[in-house]
């Protein structure tokens, strides 16, 4: 004879053998002790966790011969019990609604329902996943649950209690059965062990009561596996290898690797797993499962060890001491995304692989919140009639010209000199004095930590309407102050235009006076990107790339292009190829002024010194061949 399976051969055939559903088993004995069996009943909740079970116990206690009437303790030997448990009983009709869900089915069911019982007290209609019935099926049904006979009791039973129709959920008593806690299913697989002669380890009976997922059959089912799996004790390291799983170590060591942003061994640990054919979205939820572990461990020890081995708590407590929950409550909102685009049909490995990537190297996309706060500032900035540049404005520093765009409104490029003319004398740069440290003035006084008080700094900002200024040193990576100097460093990839924005003489000017009024200090302002060294640090070749201090000014050209001695403008001269009256035209203003004047303006040139201005750099650099 063929050898049933354990979750039929132990499938409960009293209402003391219903385990985790005490809610349900009291008062459905309490029905029938008191003679008030309803008509009608729905038991809904989660697979394998009863329902049809509850209602076969309850027909063979409505049917039981051994006993004068319906009694809660069905015998389970008498012919009655043996025909329900066999499923031949005439007077228990036990119905598929998945594969028998059109009306001709239920029209049939309603044309036997007045039919009195063969050889029991009362006839027990069993319909299993009555949610996948059509709607003319429900209509019928409602008709029968509207007007039974006195003999008849309806049970249903669904997953899915919200796709059943509200008239006919009101039509019934409704029981809701609960998911069995791994306490509880762990106890009745050593029960079911036990009984049977299997060997099997406490850890490993843990591991399948958290693999079965709240169901009895998926448990019971997998401890049967088991048992031939195994040649004798059953161990957790044979349950994790049946089911694919990853293990504590490999566990601890990703989360490890992840924590001290080491993508590379976090990666190779995907890698290998993927080489040894484990299920990665498996993986996925069970690191996700341990990040849980440990972002409650220190707030709730007794939640996050109810599911955990003993063999694996004291690993765990280490980790949970290591691990800031911030940083996991963090990990496991990006492996919770990454685990939907698996379900949505993305590569498994990919996703963690990205996830990794992300988590290990700080990448983060810009939030929704971010990016409309952004616009808003700039919108006001707008509204208020500041300048606001292009966000995607190249700016070349290869060219002098350019650099002198991008050096402040006050810094004013020398002109070259003009052999034979009278000019003015050139101005000589000019250095400004280093404000003395507060360690000179006062040995006593410490300087601020400007880098820890950087977001009050921001939030002054906005407080005082500079919105501008405030979006602007916002996006700032890092930020540095010593020696009466501060350094504010933006990110690579900020765009050059956010860059140069922080460099202007206005924005400069705001933060000054928010540090000076709020840390009684004015520093000076060096402003630079990611991927620039220092001002004190650069090499020779730097001073086409430094950002200048908010108050410097650029070196004079040491060997200004012949060209542009020969076409400067000196009023009262006459220049070959220069109409008189533009010879004695005004002196040009600086390069940076004039081309600035015509880009801000819209590309309207309103003054003729901005004519000079801009035949000077055109013809002040070599192109087109040398002309």
């Amino acid at each position: 004879m063929r050898r049933a399976a354990l979750y039929r051969k132990w499938r409960p055939r009293k209402f003391a053998e219903i385990s985790g559903q005490e809610a349900v088993v009291r008062t459905l004995r309490r029905a029938i002790e008191t003679d008030r069996v309803a008509h009608a009943y729905l038991f809904s909740g989660p697979r394998g966790t009863g329902k049809t079970s509850s209602a076969k116990v309850l027909a063979m206690g409505l049917n039981c011969r051994k006993s004068d009437g319906p009694t809660p303790e069905p015998c389970g030997e008498c012919e009655s019990c043996r025909a329900v448990i066999n499923n031949s009983s005439l007077d228990v009709v036990e119905m598929d609604a998945a594969s028998n869900r059109g009306i001709d089915e239920i029209r049939d069911l309603r044309d036997r329902v007045n039919l009195a019982p063969a050889a029991g007290r009362s006839k027990v209609y069993i319909i299993d996943e009555v949610h996948m019935l059509t709607t003319e099926a429900f209509n019928a049904l409602l008709k029968m649950l509207e007007e039974p006979p006195e003999h008849a009791v309806f049970i249903l039973a669904t997953t899915e209690k919200h796709k059943v129709l509200p008239t006919i959920v009101s039509r019934c008593q409704s029981f809701e059965f609960r998911r069995p806690g791994i306490d509880v299913l762990a106890g009745k697989l050593g029960e079911i062990a036990a009984a049977e002669g299997i060997a099997v380890e406490d850890a490993a009976l843990t591991l399948i009561a958290r693999a079965g997922g709240g169901s009895f059959r998926d448990a019971e089912g997998l401890l049967d596996q088991l048992s031939s799996f195994s040649e004798g004790e059953v161990t957790a390291a044979q349950v994790r290898e049946l089911l694919g799983s990853a293990g504590p170590e490999t566990l601890i060591e990703t989360t490890d690797a992840l924590a001290e942003r080491r993508v590379a061994d976090s990666l190779r640990v995907l890698e290998r797993l993927s080489n040894e054919g484990r299920d990665l979205g498996r993986f996925a939820r069970e690191l996700t499962g341990h990040l849980r572990n440990l972002m409650l461990l220190p707030h709730a020890p007794e939640v996050a060890l109810a599911e955990v081995g003993a063999d694996e708590r004291e690993a765990l407590r280490e980790q949970a001491e290591r691990l800031p929950t911030a940083e996991a409550a963090r990990t496991i909102d990006a492996l919770g995304e990454a685990a939907g685009r698996i379900r949505r049909g993305g590569d498994a490995k990919l996703e963690l692989e990205l996830c990794f990537m992300k988590l290990a190297r700080d990448y983060a996309e810009p939030s929704v919140e971010a990016l409309l706060s952004r616009v808003e500032t700039l919108e006001a900035a707008l509204r208020n009639g500041s300048a606001v540049p292009p966000a995607h404005s190249p700016v070349r520093t290869s060219e002098p010209s350019e650099v002198a765009r991008e050096a402040p409104e006050t810094a004013t490029p020398p002109e070259p000199p003009v052999s034979g003319r009278d000019e003015p004398p050139a101005r000589e740069p000019t250095v400004p004095e280093r404000p003395a440290s507060p360690s000179q003035e006062e040995p006593e006084r410490r300087e601020p930590d400007l880098a820890a008080e950087w977001p009050g700094v921001i939030q002054e900002l906005k407080r005082r309407k500079k919105a501008l200024s405030a979006a602007v040193y916002g996006e700032a990576r890092d930020v540095r102050f010593g020696g009466g100097s501060l350094a504010i460093v933006f990110p690579p990839q900020t765009s050059p235009s956010v860059v140069k924005m922080a460099r202007d003489k206005t924005h400069t000017a705001n933060l000054k006076k928010v540090l000076e009024e709020s840390f009684g200090v004015a520093p000076r302002i060096e402003v630079r990107s990611g991927g620039e060294k220092p001002a004190d640090a650069q090499g020779p070749e730097a001073g086409a790339h430094a950002a200048p201090l908010d108050d410097e000014e650029p070196p004079p050209e040491e060997n200004p292009p012949p060209e542009a001695a020969a076409f400067r403008p000196v009023p009262g001269a006459r220049a070959e190829g220069v109409r008189t009256d533009e010879a004695r035209a005004p002196e040009a203003p600086p390069v940076s002024e004039s081309r600035a004047g015509a880009e801000g303006g819209g590309g309207i040139i309103r003054d003729q010194r901005e004519v000079f201005g801009l035949a000077r750099d055109f013809f002040g650099r070599p192109h087109d061949g040398g002309r």
